[in-house]
């Protein structure tokens, strides 16, 4: 069966199906009906001179909310799951995930789909480049699942936030949790238009059914992201030409609710 090699985190967002695009300078000849996963030793995301990392932010999202393991569970020298191909070109879709603007030339688009997850990861499994073979049977593969992706959301100034098991276990009274929203999180929790927070009093935040509601503090979105305009903060991006909106909130709590 075919085999494609990924740095983490981004074979754990495929296998999630977070990340619906694979940016590659090639493509093969012939487009297997699936593709097993295989997660690398090396970790893509790096730290340099303290400078922002792109997408970092993004990931730590999708951590905070169970969705993928934090970097330090993240399996590496094994195959996690599977995906298939829905098509391959040379165009930009509308995806925080598609590096490169519509003239590169370097770059084909893989749009993935169906993506599963391992209930078990097979380990000890050495990558390589491109394509490559492994002896497993694509009519009997080992027990998968598609990964549930929990999200944010508003409801009459409470805001639903769902969480880890290893946040939920550290849970307390006065504490923060910093979130980079995109653009279409900011049609959640700002007003109709405009980039203005909505008046949010409450926050619960959530893990396998269990829930704890806590007051929000007057400290909450102290990060500010619009101008004395009224207008966004643009930030320069590694993966685009344009400067792109990043729109920083910190939640901050204080007393639980009863």
């Amino acid at each position: 069966m075919k085999v494609l090699s990924l740095q983490q985190p981004w074979a754990s967002l495929i296998a999630a199906g977070i990340k619906d695009v694979e940016n590659r300078t090639w493509k093969p000849q012939e487009i297997p009906e699936r593709i097993l996963i295989h997660a690398s030793k090396k970790c893509s995301i790096r730290t340099m001179s303290r400078e922002y990392i792109e997408w970092l932010q993004e990931v730590i999202n999708e951590q905070v909310m169970g969705n993928i393991p934090d970097f330090a569970d993240m399996p590496s020298n094994a195959i996690i799951g599977y995906f298939s191909i829905d098509r391959i070109d040379k165009k930009v879709d509308q995806s925080i995930w598609a590096a490169g603007e519509d003239d590169d030339e370097k770059l084909y688009y893989w749009h993935v789909k169906d993506c599963y997850l391992f209930d078990e990861p097979i380990l000890d499994v050495k990558g390589k480049l491109h394509l490559w073979e492994y002896d497993m049977d694509e009519n009997n593969l080992p027990p998968a699942h598609q990964v549930q992706l929990m999200g944010y959301k508003e409801s009459d100034g409470n805001v639903f936030l769902p969480i880890n098991e290893k946040r939920w276990n550290e849970l307390g009274e006065n504490q923060t949790q910093l979130f980079e929203l995109d653009q279409f999180a900011s049609e959640v929790f700002c007003k109709p238009g405009v980039y203005e927070i909505k008046p949010l009093k409450t926050i619960t935040l959530c893990h396998k059914g269990q829930k704890r509601t806590f007051c929000l503090t007057d400290e909450t979105f102290s990060n500010d992201f619009v101008n004395s305009n009224g207008e966004p903060i643009l930030y320069m991006s590694l993966l685009s030409e344009k400067d792109v909106p990043r729109f920083l909130v910190e939640f901050a709590w204080a007393e639980e609710i009863k």
